[in-house]
């Protein structure tokens, strides 16, 4: 039996199709969202506005789009039926995101910081696509979605929902937030870095920040920091000599004991085995795309504890 992948998990790299639970705050993703309405009853919160969806219309929207779903319920139409399809690019690879084959696709995405609303006859492809998803780690459900976001891309929405330049600013700036508490963390590895640390650089309490962060990459802070610090350990196991302890030391884990628990609960394997098995990806590691591959494989296998 295939496993599911469900967003808002360290497991989650590429999409999950979900049904809509209402929220009661804003939702500042990570991840792009299409919004299919099956019923009535679905109203999109979206910044300072909403919209009554209609069955069968498409909504797409970028990370960091601040919106919240509310449901109906009526004696006539019983309960409100709504898919969310949560995606993200990253585990296809930069390389693949900025070819040419991928631009009108990537345009289309760029351009749904303004909220696009696709409607009529010309959503049937996709809604037969979406019916046919399913959340799985198969090749098959990467292709799907690749033409899912193919088909999309040909089609011209029938309207932007966010207008106003103001909301868009508001936008840009949470994912700059993000992309410098990223950074900084990046940069910091072998330093102490905690939530205060982050949240005094936000201007933030750090109940505030930690919803923040967990908001906007569907991870606690805790695991995404010893996530990034055994990604980059593993980039040293492979491309240095440095010793087991040193390496550890220089991705900021407090003890060798710490170092390997911490790097096995993610990879499976001890920093030695973990060197031993990939030895031979040395030649490669110019480009170090043959260890970020790696990495990707690994890390949609094993859950963080």
């Amino acid at each position: 039996m295939c496993q599911r992948v469900i967003a808002n998990t360290p497991k989650f790299l590429m999409f999950d199709l979900q049904k809509v639970e209402e929220t009661e705050h804003m939702i500042f993703g990570a991840d792009y969202i299409l919004i299919r309405p099956k019923t009535s009853g679905c109203t999109l919160h979206l910044a300072n506005t909403h919209y009554r969806l209609r069955a069968c219309q498409l909504v797409l929207l970028a990370p960091f789009n601040p919106f919240r779903l509310t449901l109906e319920t009526t004696r006539q139409h019983g309960a409100t039926d709504c898919d969310v399809l949560h995606f993200r690019l990253n585990a296809l690879g930069q390389t693949f995101v900025d070819s040419v084959q991928f631009k009108t696709i990537k345009n289309m995405l760029d351009e749904s910081r303004r909220g696009l609303l696709f409607e009529g006859c010309q959503n049937n492809e996709i809604h037969a696509l979406l019916d046919n998803m399913e959340n799985t780690f198969e090749f098959s459900q990467v292709l799907n979605l690749l033409r899912l976001l193919e088909n999309l891309s040909q089609l011209s929405p029938q309207r932007y929902l966010i207008d106003n330049s103001f909301e868009v600013s508001n936008i840009k700036r949470t994912e700059n937030r993000v992309q410098m508490v990223q950074d900084y963390i990046a940069e910091n590895l072998a330093e102490s870095i905690s939530v205060t640390v982050l949240a005094e650089k936000l201007h933030m309490a750090d109940s505030t920040f930690s919803r923040f962060f967990h908001a906007n990459l569907g991870i606690t802070f805790r695991q995404y920091l010893i996530e990034q610090r055994v990604r980059q350990a593993a980039r040293y196991l492979v491309s240095t000599d440095w010793t087991i302890a040193r390496i550890g030391s220089e991705v900021g884990f407090s003890s060798l004991s710490n170092f390997n628990s911490k790097f096995k609960s993610l990879l499976g394997m001890t920093p030695r085995q973990y060197r031993s098995n990939h030895i031979d990806m040395r030649k490669d590691i110019e480009s170090s795309r043959a260890v970020e591959g790696q990495l990707q494989k690994q890390l949609a296998d094993v859950t963080l504890d």
